[in-house]
């Protein structure tokens, strides 16, 4: 059964998003900042027969969210799609497939990666803090990934954005080159063990300079800081030979549905 998550089955909720630890720090940063009673955001857990939590399941702006230990009902999951009218879910590259068998819509898919090694030594160079000039970092991503031009506007990016940076649960970072803002990265969610790093990008002008490659270990290095395990997800196959050069390993494979 798929519950509505309140005071009563919170920790169940918090159990089921260490099943996977990239879309699971998701779910528990997005609870963290807007909170179980929430109008603009929905939280649900989905238990088994006996009552131990299987899934964690958060909503907003018809993007559906899943960390699962693998044994949440695909049915039961398909039909909460359809009531819920859902256009998009991340999950299992396995449960995004037998959804897609039942649902229909077009998938893409790469790896859920974590990083193995200790602090990496980076050349020259500082990131600063995006916080102030989340135009500038939207303007990147437009220019970086279709996705932030085809799916996602300003402003309602930048409102969930600054409610996590506000209370400290998301860090927004610019690499800047000659004066001018060229890239981009962030630590997109936490939780006790991990830290996500998401965001990452260099608009194509300043490509195959290793910017890229700068960014990414330098929030390795800020997340081990913490004490935590850097974690992210490869954007596509070819995107993650890049993250193999830095030091991450694959640890499974995620999936996202359109429909």
């Amino acid at each position: 059964m798929i519950w509505k998550v309140g005071k009563n089955n919170t920790q169940n909720f918090l159990t089921a998003c260490s099943y996977e630890r990239v879309f699971g720090s998701k779910c528990r940063t997005a609870l963290a900042a807007y909170g179980e009673t929430s109008s603009e955001a929905g939280f649900w857990v989905a238990d088994d027969n006996e009552g131990n939590p299987v899934a964690a399941l958060f909503e907003r702006d018809e993007v559906l969210v899943v960390s699962s230990n693998g044994r949440l009902s695909i049915q039961e999951m398909a039909s909460f799609v359809k009531e819920h009218e859902i256009k998009e879910v991340d999950c299992s590259w396995e449960e995004c497939a037998a959804l897609q068998t039942i649902l229909g819509g077009r998938t893409e898919s790469s790896f859920y990666m974590a990083y193995q090694g200790g602090p990496l030594q980076l050349t020259e160079g500082l990131l600063i803090d995006g916080t102030n000039r989340l135009q500038e970092v939207f303007s990147v991503l437009q220019q970086s990934h279709e996705y932030y031009t085809t799916h996602l506007k300003f402003q309602p990016w930048s409102q969930d954005l600054m409610l996590k940076l506000n209370k400290g649960l998301c860090e927004v970072f610019l690499l800047e080159h000659d004066g001018k803002a060229i890239g981009t990265g962030s630590v997109i969610s936490e939780d006790e063990a991990v830290g996500a790093i998401g965001a990452v990008a260099v608009i194509p002008a300043y490509r195959g300079k290793g910017f890229g490659s700068f960014i990414t270990k330098y929030l390795v290095n800020h997340i081990l800081e913490k004490g935590k395990q850097p974690v992210l997800i490869s954007g596509y196959d070819e995107v993650a030979k890049l993250y193999r050069k830095v030091g991450f390993k694959e640890t499974g494979r995620w999936g996202e549905l359109y429909l």
